[in-house]
């Protein structure tokens, strides 16, 4: 992380390939808290570039664990605007609810909360839902509710 924090403190930018491999060894562990930290203060230093999305990017999907849900039923997912920074009420997870009682079948994605204390995920959790990737068990959720949610954190 040295290196890469030193080359990106010399204004450098990291190329499509780089910015993967990074988020990958991230995901895997390889970094500490402090490493962690000031890693995104960079980036918050500055804008990311389209290659270095692109990396991410890369690399979320490589992470990602694919699911199928819904037996051919269409599914939906209900978002919020997220990161108003105003500690707005959490409409949008309480609509899936909604429309799942109206007997639509939502799969309801969400995040923690960033720039405010309601994301849908600390909602649920605060609600004492615990969060699985498990295809199954969401699958049964689905059924049995109308409703299954998960956590970017949760399918990756």
């Amino acid at each position: 992380m040295k290196k890469i924090l030193q080359y990106l403190f010399e204004h450098k930018t990291l190329s499509r390939a780089a910015a993967k491999e990074l988020l990958l060894s991230m995901s895997s562990g390889a970094y500490n808290d402090s490493e962690l930290a000031s890693l995104m203060t960079v980036f918050l230093m500055r804008s990311i570039t389209i290659a270095e999305l692109q990396g991410f990017r890369d690399a979320l999907l490589e992470l990602a664990v694919p699911i199928q849900l819904g037996g051919g039923h269409e599914l939906l997912d209900i978002v919020g605007t997220g990161g108003d920074g105003k500690n707005t009420f959490n409409i949008s997870t309480l609509s899936c609810f909604i429309v799942a009682g109206a007997g639509q079948k939502v799969a309801k994605h969400g995040n923690y909360g960033a720039s405010t204390i309601s994301g849908s995920s600390n909602v649920m959790e605060q609600l004492g839902y615990t969060f699985k990737n498990d295809e199954n068990a969401l699958q049964k959720e689905l059924d049995a509710a109308n409703i299954c949610l998960n956590t970017k954190h949760s399918l990756g």
